[in-house]
């Protein structure tokens, strides 16, 4: 299910603050402006997450689900996947049309920011904090990112990466006061359970209607055995020299399952009211 937080209401840019430097006019606000494109579009839609909660099954999905759509030829992997459905947090410099360079396709970007108010139409996909957290901390142990000698235990624990991290970032979205913008939830484990479902709703949220046909090629092109073949062939000479293991996981529902018991009640008892609220009961 996707659960609507914020009706869209006609959109004006008079809203905005700006001001003007040497490359032109620019949004005030750095905090936010850092996580926008350099050529900000209201139209823009984001696909928002905390790290590891499927984002990158997400674009796949969404990226093979527009390919076939329009019968388009190019690829979607590991390579092209970054110009397709780019991600803000590598680059700000995103091509000016829409997904695959259509007109008629808005541009779809990734984005792991806490709340922005400048991020006027967004899908919030959400994973239980239980697996999230797992799979947070292989992936940043996989890129060296933490400490080495870092248990699972210290992790869930890190104001910057764990429990509090993850609830901070699901209430900023959750509890947003911007009544312009349009905020959908989507739980991955809804994904997970009916890919092909939830795939049309969001395709509907992005306003393009797939048949049963189209959904289903999408969904087995973007399946983990073709993603992790693609990580296999398009890692780039940079990941060979510093990932360990693979990006692409098992992203299984487990609710936790490899935590030691008392590090679960902690993020249970650190996310419960917001978790709670967007639909996992503890």
């Amino acid at each position: 299910m996707i659960y609507r937080i914020k009706s869209l209401l006609p959109i004006s840019a008079s809203r905005f603050n700006f001001a003007k430097n040497k490359t032109g006019w620019n949004l005030l606000g750095a905090k936010h402006q850092n996580l926008l494109p350099e050529d900000y579009k209201l139209e823009d839609i984001y696909l928002v997450s905390f790290p590891k909660s499927g984002n990158t099954w997400l674009r796949f999905l969404v990226a093979n689900a527009i390919k076939i759509k329009f019968n388009l030829e190019r690829q979607v992997n590991f390579f092209s996947i970054h110009d397709i459905v780019p991600d803000i947090q590598l680059s700000r410099r995103i091509q000016s049309t829409g997904t695959f360079g259509r007109l008629d396709v808005p541009r779809i970007i990734k984005s792991h920011s806490v709340y922005n108010p400048y991020y006027y139409r967004v899908i919030l996909l959400v994973r239980d904090p239980r697996d999230a957290l797992i799979s947070y901390y292989h992936f940043l142990k996989n890129y060296e990112k933490i400490p080495d000698e870092w248990d699972l235990s210290q992790f869930v624990r890190s104001s910057k990466f764990g429990a509090s991290a993850w609830a901070k970032h699901t209430e900023s979205w959750f509890f947003t006061k911007n009544s312009s913008q349009n905020i959908q939830i989507l739980l991955y484990e809804h994904l997970i359970d009916n890919p092909y479902e939830q795939l049309r709703r969001v395709m509907d949220l992005i306003g393009l209607s797939l048949t049963d046909c189209e959904l289903q090629e999408a969904v087995k092109l973007s399946s983990k055995e073709n993603m992790r073949q693609s990580e296999i062939i398009h890692k780039s000479a940079y990941l060979v020299k510093t990932q360990k293991t693979a990006f692409v996981r098992q992203g299984k529902v487990t609710r936790g399952e490899a935590l030691l018991e008392v590090d679960r009640k902690y993020i249970e008892e650190i996310t419960r009211t917001i978790a709670g609220a967007v639909g996992y009961q503890y």
